[in-house]
């Protein structure tokens, strides 16, 4: 995966929460405001909400030793602090049934506590070195390096059948079941019913979020893209100067992300604004 993590000695301590607007842009017909939720914090690639507690969990590069950490953010009260009890956290998704955040590491699969603010293992491979997580009917996982993708359900970790002949880097599924996933070759999506892989196009996928209702977006290192299954299509929401990274959309259908060293917003905005929306056919 193409992503790039800044490797620094740069102190958690050091970064900081500021609400600045940045710029305008438009998503469909509505116009939003970029303001930076998190500053300081280098490569925030990953990123996922809790809905019932608006409680978002980024992963991001922390220092030479401690490669990757994650913290979690109250987007109520924009209070955040790091995730105890887990040494190199990757990723993170949420079960919004049972509201179960896991946390996916180097050394195995993490829930979060909320009354204790840590990490407590679940689950544990030497064979599973847990890379990107999405969670739908189940907690879908894939692995570094292999590429390989595990269903982990009622507490056992199962290779995806669909995939054993597939490597995959990152993976999504629809709301009908389908999958998206994205590897070397480029972007995906796999027809159950067909049985049979159909390519996408040619992104570099950072990360697969899903929002409130289930549909997806995904992150490049130039902007945000929307997979809109009823027209075919994908839409480009927004591309930025600064490199984009990991991506969650919060409850109100907002578009979270991360740059190279902060987590920022799109809101809703009155102001007078504009970019172009480009669409590219499936």
């Amino acid at each position: 995966m193409k992503i790039f993590f800044a490797v620094t000695l740069l102190a958690f301590a050091e970064a900081g929460l500021a609400k600045s607007k940045l710029k305008c842009v438009t998503i469909g017909t509505n116009v939003y405001e970029e303001e930076i939720l998190i500053k300081d914090l280098p490569s925030p690639f990953h990123m996922t909400i809790d809905y019932d507690t608006n409680t978002l969990f980024v992963s991001y590069s922390y220092s030479l030793f401690i490669p990757f950490k994650i913290l979690y953010l109250s987007l109520k009260d924009h209070d955040y602090a790091l995730v105890d009890g887990i040494k190199i956290g990757f990723v993170t998704a949420v079960d919004d049934n049972s509201h179960t955040v896991y946390l996916g590491a180097s050394d195995g699969l993490f829930t979060f506590n909320y009354n204790t603010k840590n990490a407590t293992r679940i689950a544990s491979s030497p064979d599973l070195s847990i890379w990107q997580m999405f969670y739908k009917d189940g907690l879908y996982l894939t692995t570094y390096p292999n590429q390989k993708v595990y269903l982990y359900k009622n507490g056992e970790f199962t290779e995806v059948p669909e995939f054993k002949e597939i490597k995959v880097k990152i993976l999504a599924v629809k709301n009908n079941g389908d999958y998206v996933y994205f590897n070397s070759s480029g972007l995906f999506t796999y027809d159950k019913t067909l049985k049979k892989s159909v390519f996408l196009g040619d992104y570099v996928v950072n990360q697969f979020t899903a929002n409130i209702g289930g549909d997806l977006y995904f992150s490049t290192p130039r902007g945000i893209f929307y997979i809109d299954d009823k027209k075919g299509v994908i839409k480009s929401l927004a591309i930025f100067e600064k490199a984009t990274l990991g991506v969650s959309i919060d409850g109100t259908g907002a578009i979270i992300y991360g740059t190279d060293n902060s987590v920022r917003r799109i809101t809703p905005s009155k102001s007078d604004c504009t970019v172009n929306l480009t669409e590219h056919n499936i």
